[in-house]
């Protein structure tokens, strides 16, 4: 009986190409799922922040936005919360406590936290919209918050962006497979479904 291939998808909540990549990640997810299990590791984004983003980080996001836009047609609602620190420690630490609580890897309630920051322009750095998010995948929200509180969620993602940044990615999504207890990157950056699906054929 073959091994099932162990791949690890790297991405945060409020990395912008990792929304643009989110439906193809799960068409290739969904097309896969007989031959390889998906993990999931935490990059962190800006997780050192503590000042509210500015005019000049607005526009930036704005064009980015754009630019991921058109290259993958992924939906984008071009909003932002009117006063937030664009600082992904938080939500990473959800997500973290998610996967404690629900025993599997909570790919939904990433894409759950994706949407109602790049669609709906929500804090997803809020407790209350992590909440709403949570509910919406059936997390029981005060589980959740209660068990975000935990310090080894807390040591994890730490670990994790620490891991992301070191195993050879430069760029958020990316993709790496897991091999005798060692990452080896097989994508880094956007691919759509058929290229994730082509790669990992490939890399197999």
């Amino acid at each position: 009986m073959t091994a099932r291939r162990q791949i690890v998808l790297v991405t945060d909540p409020m990395c912008s190409w990792c929304w643009g990549m989110a439906d193809e990640f799960e068409l290739a997810r969904e097309r896969l799922g007989e031959v390889v299990d998906f993990e999931l590791m935490l990059g962190g984004i800006n997780t050192h922040g503590t000042q509210p983003i500015g005019d000049y980080g607005r526009r930036f996001l704005m064009r980015l936005w754009r630019e991921v836009q058109a290259t993958t047609g992924q939906t984008f609602g071009f909003k932002l919360p009117e006063q937030y620190i664009h600082n992904s420690a938080r939500t990473c630490l959800a997500l973290q406590a998610a996967r404690e609580l629900v025993a599997t890897v909570p790919f939904e309630f990433l894409h759950a936290l994706q949407r109602a920051f790049f669609v709906d322009g929500l804090d997803i750095t809020n407790e209350t919209v992590i909440m709403a998010c949570a509910e919406q995948v059936n997390i029981d929200p005060q589980d959740l918050i209660g068990e975000m509180d935990e310090p080894k969620h807390l040591e994890s993602i730490r670990f994790q962006f620490e891991a992301a940044s070191g195993f050879g990615t430069q760029a958020l999504p990316s993709l790496a497979e897991l091999k005798s207890g060692e990452l080896k990157l097989v994508a880094g950056g956007y691919v759509d479904a058929d290229m994730l699906a082509s790669l990992l054929v490939d890399a197999g």
